[in-house]
């Protein structure tokens, strides 16, 4: 079977790296990685370059998963091409539209960027993944991933921003997916919050879902073991599913 699995925003391909040594090796994986683009600048265009990814390398069918911004992609992926879906996991995302609140904080975003730059955005956007907890226990880990992040465009963050304030709402691919579908969710989450998490787990027909204590949005650091567990029942159940 062939995984993708799909970085958020304000990172790249590295998240899935020590996570990835988890998973069943039995399995085909790849971590397509969209953190510089600059001409991406919507949610479409970002499935598009995944299509063409994906065609490159003869994957006619494969498993999405996908954290945060990755989630979204992921989403819309599969609702353009649901013959190409086995299954379709949200790490720390959601299939809900921003809300007007949201829409108008990404433009602040967007503003700041502009205004200080890259370097100073992650420095402040990025520990917001973590719990508390976390920060103060891997604190050289995160300088080290902020050190690495911080080197993107301003134009490759900008245009994220844009493109995840103007998608649409995908709910009806969980509500008519006959593939499994997995969400895990951080009861801490910042960037999504629990309750509507707990909403979309309900439309699920096929449902693998989690809320992991003590995690925020980055399950995949905070609780990799716990979490990986979680991804690998979800990836059993997509291989029971026929070809």
């Amino acid at each position: 079977m062939n995984i993708i699995l799909i970085h958020g925003f304000g990172e790249d391909h590295f998240v899935w790296t020590d996570f990835m040594s988890l998973l069943p090796k039995k399995h085909t994986y790849y971590t397509p990685d969209y953190a510089t683009f600059t001409d991406c600048e919507s949610i479409e265009d970002y499935v598009k370059w995944l299509k063409e990814f994906l065609k490159e390398r003869d994957v006619e069918r494969c498993v999405l998963i996908g954290h945060s911004m990755g989630g979204y992609i992921a989403l819309a992926f599969a609702e353009k091409y649901p013959e190409m879906v086995h299954g379709l996991g949200l790490f720390h995302s959601s299939a809900y539209a921003d809300d007007e609140e949201r829409k108008a904080t990404r433009l602040k975003t967007i503003d700041f960027i502009e205004k200080h730059g890259t370097q100073d955005f992650i420095k402040d956007f990025y520990p917001k993944m973590f719990t508390d907890d976390f920060k103060k226990k891997n604190k050289k880990q995160i300088e080290s991933h902020i050190e690495r992040y911080s080197v993107f465009s301003k134009r490759s963050l900008k245009n994220a921003q844009l493109a995840m304030r103007n998608r649409k709402d995908t709910t009806k691919v969980l509500k008519q997916a006959g593939y499994p579908i997995m969400i895990l969710a951080g009861e801490e989450d910042k960037f999504v919050s629990v309750e509507s998490v707990k909403e979309q787990m309900k439309l699920l027909k096929k449902g693998h879902t989690a809320v992991l204590s003590g995690v925020a949005h980055a399950g995949m650091f905070e609780k990799t073991e716990e979490s990986a567990k979680i991804v690998n029942t979800f990836i059993a159940a997509c291989s029971l599913v026929p070809e």
